[in-house]
């Protein structure tokens, strides 16, 4: 290929910050310096990889093919030289997870046992609604992301490693709290709260509906778990929500699980990636961490409430 690793350096940050100047602070070189080295690698292919239309700087069609090409590259180099220092008998480098808001309750502790295994992993956690999530997903951001809803439009690989039960909860001053196997259709009797469109877990909830041909019509849309589960507090009204986001609020009785047929809906939470993704040694670890019987994951996933409950019985 003409162009030089430098040159491909410059030209990948000055596609990530599509600015020459903050492109130059980012490699310790001058604004002339960066124009210099990409005047020259455009010479060299004999193509034009970026354009300016007003003050905005944009790739052209080759432009964008070699940004591809750099992804894979300079992934590569990171991996190998994960798998050098592999070989080494270390694991080191960084990794990329992202998941779903419904499972930041569990994913820091599950990186947390992973980090104790090998401390010299740099961890970087995003924490995501689903939309974002197949966002990220469609531009390769991440290692490895974690969510309960697979998109059935793109080839990826999926690892189921945790169940993820669906619950319906409500104030302990519901009428339905201390009711005993409540039929299905009873939920439309009562004011329903759910999720923002795009949420997995309204997706999931949606479905089971439409699989019984039930319709509730929402008396409220929240975007949080968090918010929700203040509004059921305030007896707003019912919702579905991951048992994994409801713990300490079912354990103090600020909430109930109530009794409903066919319920919970019990889905699992998978590790994704492309099927055609290279996998680094990290996220190969990550993943054999997760889904090694010797690890008891549920465990891991609720050992903060264990601390928590410790901590409350010694108060």
């Amino acid at each position: 290929m003409r162009a030089t690793l430098h040159q491909l350096k410059v030209f990948r940050q000055v596609a990530l910050a599509m600015n020459y100047t903050k492109a130059g602070q980012e490699l310790g070189l001058t604004q002339p310096a960066v124009s210099i080295q990409l005047k020259q690698l455009e010479s060299n292919l004999d193509l034009p990889l970026f354009e300016k239309i007003g003050k905005k700087l944009y790739l052209t069609p080759a432009g964008l093919e070699l940004n591809n090409f750099c992804d894979e590259l300079f992934a590569r180099f990171d991996s190998m030289d994960m798998t050098l220092s592999a070989l080494k008998g270390n694991l080191e480098g960084d990794f990329h997870l992202a998941a779903v808001s419904s499972a930041k309750y569990f994913s820091p502790h599950l990186l947390g046992a992973f980090h104790k295994r090998y401390p010299k992993v740099n961890l970087h956690l995003d924490i995501v609604n689903r939309e974002q999530m197949i966002q990220r997903l469609q531009e390769n951001k991440d290692d490895l992301v974690i969510m309960g809803m697979i998109p059935e439009s793109m080839a990826l690989k999926r690892h189921p490693f945790v169940d993820n039960p669906i619950v319906i909860v409500a104030s302990p001053n519901h009428p339905l709290a201390e009711r005993k196997n409540i039929k299905l259709k009873e939920l439309a009797e009562h004011a329903f709260i759910f999720r923002e469109k795009g949420s997995g877990t309204r997706k999931a909830l949606e479905d089971f509906l439409q699989a019984h041909q039930l319709s509730i019509q929402p008396n409220m849309i929240l975007g949080s778990s968090e918010t929700i589960k203040q509004a059921v507090m305030a007896d707003l009204g019912i919702s579905a929500l991951s048992r994994h986001s409801l713990t300490l609020e079912l354990a103090t009785n600020c909430l109930v699980e109530l009794n409903v047929e066919d319920f919970p809906l019990v889905r699992s939470w998978y590790l994704v990636h492309h099927e055609s993704k290279h996998l680094s040694p990290i996220a190969q670890a990550f993943i054999n961490f997760a889904l090694s019987p010797q690890e008891n994951v549920a465990a891991i996933c609720n050992r903060f409430l264990e601390r928590h409950f410790i901590e409350k019985d010694n108060s």
